[in-house]
């Protein structure tokens, strides 16, 4: 189990420093924006579109 563990990390690690160079940032920019602007906005996206859902299914009911 460790070795999964160990594989993924290195695999997320090694895709993050390669989309830092593509996009000539560096690797801390990189997860800044990642985790401080892309993911909180996938997460309110994500939430905006539930609660709409679930109102327009208790609307209809």
């Amino acid at each position: 189990m460790k070795e999964l563990i160990t594989h993924i990390y290195v695999y997320c690690t090694d895709f993050c420093i390669t989309s830092a160079n593509l996009m000539n940032i560096t690797y801390e920019d990189f997860c800044a924006l990642i985790f401080c602007v892309l993911w909180p906005l996938i997460t309110l996206g994500l939430s905006l579109t539930l609660i709409i859902q679930l109102r327009q299914r208790f609307k209809n009911k």
